[in-house]
C-alpha cells in the first residue's frame, strides 16, 4: 500500500500543476457538488486533459450516472463510485454503471475500492 499511496496526488483546480498531474492519471474520482451542470463541467474538463484510457468516476449518491456520462466523449470510461458515510465507520463502496460503462471500467472501480479497504 505504501507504493500505491506514494503515487497518489491530491489536487484542486486552484493548483497550477493540476493539469500536468491529471494528464497522466489512470483514474480520476471527482467529488464535486451534487448538481448535474457541475458534474458535466468536470467530465468535459477531465476528458480534455486525461488520456483516452483514463477512468472518470463520480462520487455521486443521487444523480444518474448515465446522465452524468451523457456529455462524455468516452462514456464507456464513466462509472459511479459512491462512498457511504461516515467513511471510517462504514467502509462500503457502491459501484454504479450505466448502459455504456465498459466491463473493465467497472472491474477497475471495484479493484480500487478493495485496495482502499472498502467493501464493494
Amino acid at each position: 500500500h505504501d507504493a500505491q499511496a506514494s503515487r497518489l496526488v491530491g489536487l484542486t483546480d486552484g493548483s497550477p500543476a493540476w493539469k500536468k498531474h491529471f494528464a497522466g492519471a489512470d483514474m480520476v474520482i471527482e467529488a464535486v457538488f451534487e448538481e448535474m451542470s457541475v458534474k458535466h463541467k468536470v467530465v468535459r474538463e477531465m476528458e480534455a486533459i486525461v488520456g483516452p484510457h483514463c477512468i472518470i468516476a463520480s462520487n455521486t449518491s443521487t444523480l444518474p450516472i448515465g446522465e452524468i456520462a451523457s456529455v462524455a466523449q468516452r462514456p464507456e470510461n464513466i462509472v459511479g463510485m459512491h462512498y457511504f458515510s461516515p467513511v471510517p465507520k462504514m467502509p462500503l463502496l457502491e459501484v454504479i454503471t450505466h448502459d455504456k460503462t465498459a466491463p473493465a471500467v467497472a472491474a477497475a472501480a471495484v479493484e480500487v475500492g478493495i485496495q482502499q479497504g472498502e467493501t464493494a
